[in-house]
């Protein structure tokens, strides 16, 4: 009997160790799972996946919520290029959904901030009526500039290696000399307690000031930001008139953004 102890045990670890693999894949699938739903995916008690979810995310590979969990990836530095490129036809999606929120208007002063996302955007707002942008992003800038339209203004600062970012205090100083008509910002990820999160200190504070200047903040994201975590807190839910995407937020995110007051858009 002793000796079929250890046996049993072993046979336990290899069944949680082939659950855990399987759990992780679900999340890979749909971005968010309900314990009740593992149980009966997995044909075990509802008990035995909670402490499956507690030990993986004591693993770092998930984060545990109301109910379930969401997959929990520390967002990474990705070559400049490789950013451009990665889910481009998602960010092309987002970048006319918020063309056709029709906010821009002739003669506004407009904040539009960093990344692939918004470099989509700023390739459709170059074509459209004359306005003043203020930017901290260089291929950002120039793009906007290219039809000789605009009135473009690029914040100074310290350019970050890797990217084409301006950061610090005269980005900071720049923008807290405007009061912007609209701003468009993406985020390195979205928490549904914490709001929108950044990698850099320095972005997290420019977004936390451009919520407060802009008469209507918009946010796009794509939807591999509502998995990601990022170690720097910027704009809660509540601050965010709009928030755009390439489809339906996790469900966790649901009752939150509705709770804040947040305008989601996706393709239907």
């Amino acid at each position: 009997m002793a000796d079929d102890i250890p046996h049993e045990k072993d046979k336990s670890m290899a069944l949680s160790a082939v659950r855990h693999r399987r759990i992780l894949e679900l999340l890979e699938e749909t971005a968010e799972l309900h314990v009740n739903d593992l149980s009966a995916k997995l044909d075990v008690s509802p008990e035995t996946i909670r402490r499956d979810l507690r030990l993986l995310e004591q693993k770092g590979a998930l984060r545990r919520v109301h109910g379930g969990a969401v997959l929990y990836q520390e967002v990474g530095v990705q070559p400049y290029q490789e950013r451009m490129t990665f889910l481009s036809l998602e960010k092309e999606s987002i970048a006319e959904q918020t063309v056709q929120l029709d906010v821009h208007r002739g003669g506004q002063t407009i904040f539009i901030g960093g990344g692939s996302t918004m470099l989509a955007l700023a390739k459709r707002l170059a074509a459209m009526a004359p306005a003043t942008f203020v930017t901290n992003t260089i291929d950002v800038a120039v793009t906007l500039k290219g039809r000789g339209m605009h009135n473009v203004i690029l914040t100074g600062g310290h350019l970050q290696s890797g990217h084409e970012l301006l950061t610090g205090s005269y980005v900071l100083e720049t923008v807290s000399r405007f009061k912007f008509d609209v701003a468009f910002t993406s985020a390195n990820a979205v928490d549904h307690e914490v709001g929108l999160l950044d990698r850099l200190e320095s972005e997290s504070l420019l977004h936390r000031l451009i919520s407060r200047h802009s008469t209507k903040y918009i946010v796009a994201v794509d939807h591999s930001k509502f998995r990601m975590s990022a170690p720097f807190a910027s704009v809660p839910l509540s601050e965010i008139h709009v928030l755009v995407t390439d489809r339906r937020p996790p469900e966790v995110f649901g009752s939150r953004l509705q709770s804040a007051g947040v305008q989601v858009v996706y393709p239907e």
